[in-house]
């Protein structure tokens, strides 16, 4: 089965590279990793003899964000280890250089783009890394890099380890392939009872899957001055007291929805000021040109302060903002929710005490959503609900606003320790 993914990976290969100095070319996002995505020029160096090296690799932001604390936590059980950390996305690689601050003459900690899974490309980067463990974070996995890190004896760890019931029928539906997949892994560690059962119906042994929290639940904790958030309430363009309504990581299409409800609310809450965080930063530009075609007052958070005191919608278009705008604002909206994109983090806002709204699409972050609503700290879409109508009731009532945000706090402490436990069952199998 492996050769005839391999073969059918190598043929699209062939059937794509002569449009590859092209995309190459015109797409910035694309230029930003193609060649390192490829193998090439990698900025990888050789590893010494004496050297332990962990890959840790992380699909995108959300990911990169969740796996920093297990990054730390493993640098302190292995300090004289270094870490090589990749990431998919030109933002997901970003924020990996943003929050864990490497540099080139950082020995213990180097980032880089994980492959494509082409045989070529893998084997390139396998023998430039040469790694002594794969910790894979979440979802990102992919057939032929898990067989050959098998073949080269290199062990693969799945941490924070999720599937979402579509994704289980979908690895079932094709267990020829991907059940050997799971099968070659040297160890799952499951966010939830649920994943682990999951993992196990598609082929994983069961002695080779632990249940070991979530680790979202262990990223860093901000802790923000009355004075770091009154600057940022500032560069946000709002004044004393004005009600902000933060939406976080939204996609193309869910801004229509976003923006008719600020309308409709802004018709009873006259200073309610809209912040939108498009998950790609890069439609920025074009959403506030668009909102402004639209009869809308917008601004982008890059231009003048007099320009955003002004505007009743400010739209973010960079990089690192979103925690401090959560932490600034009453409540907030988690996007990728609405459109059937699986949802974003709740816990970002929650971790402020601010109270959490999203819509039905929480697929990616179901346990999360499911304990935030069971708790009384967020607030999700039902059947026939508007957005208009679900955050109103917070804006309404200023005790159950209060509730809420504590609540959905409560739940963010609550839930810690993951990160530990999945350090403590590396060490347990032997992997650290």
């Amino acid at each position: 089965m492996m050769v005839l993914y391999h073969s059918m990976v190598s043929i699209l290969f062939v059937a794509v590279l002569p449009f590859l100095p092209l995309i190459w070319i015109l797409s910035e996002k694309r230029r930003a990793n193609l060649l390192q995505r490829l193998g090439l020029f990698t900025g990888f160096a050789d590893k010494r003899p004496e050297q332990f090296r962990i890959w840790i690799h992380a699909l995108s932001v959300g990911e990169v964000t969740s796996a920093v604390p297990l990054v730390r936590g493993l640098q302190g059980k292995r300090p004289g280890a270094q870490v090589v950390f990749t990431a998919s996305t030109r933002t997901g690689f970003q924020t990996a250089h943003r929050l864990l601050e490497a540099d080139s003459q950082d020995t213990a900690l180097k980032i880089g783009y994980f492959p494509f899974d082409f045989w070529l490309s893998i084997r390139r980067v396998f023998s430039k890394i040469d790694p002594d463990l794969v910790i894979l974070v979440e979802t990102d996995l992919w057939p032929g890099f898990v067989t050959m890190a098998a073949k080269r004896g290199i062990p693969v760890v799945l941490a924070n380890a999720r599937l979402s019931s579509g994704a289980h029928k979908g690895y079932r539906r094709m267990r020829p392939l991907f059940g050997r997949m799971f099968a070659t892994l040297s160890h799952i560690m499951a966010q939830t009872r649920e994943d682990a059962q999951r993992f196990i119906h598609v082929g994983a042994g069961k002695d080779r899957v632990s249940v070991a929290g979530n680790i979202k639940f262990d990223r860093p904790v901000i802790h923000m001055s009355e004075g770091e958030v009154k600057d940022i309430r500032i560069e946000l363009g709002l004044a004393p007291e004005q009600r902000a309504w933060v939406a976080g990581s939204t996609h193309d299409g869910e801004e229509t929805d976003v923006v008719s409800a600020f309308s409709t609310l802004k018709q009873k809450f006259e200073d309610l000021k809209l912040i939108i965080a498009p998950r790609d930063p890069d439609r920025a530009a074009g959403l506030a040109r668009e909102l402004g075609r639209g009869g809308h007052h917008a601004a982008c958070l890059s231009e003048p302060s007099d320009k955003k005191a002004a505007a009743d919608i400010i739209v973010i278009d960079r990089l690192g903002v979103l925690m401090s705008a959560y932490a600034a604002c009453r409540l907030a909206f988690v996007g990728g929710s609405l459109a059937d994109q699986g949802g974003h983090n709740p816990l970002e806002p929650a971790m402020f005490g601010k109270p959490v709204t999203f819509g039905p699409h929480m697929e990616d972050f179901y346990e999360v959503a499911k304990l935030l609503v069971n708790a009384g700290g967020a607030l999700q879409m039902g059947p026939g609900e508007s957005l208009a109508k679900v955050t109103g009731k917070m804006l309404e009532d200023g005790d159950l606003m209060a509730r809420t945000g504590q609540a959905a706090k409560q739940v963010f402490f609550d839930n810690c320790g993951a990160v530990a436990r999945t350090i403590e069952i590396l060490e347990v199998k032997g992997f650290v």
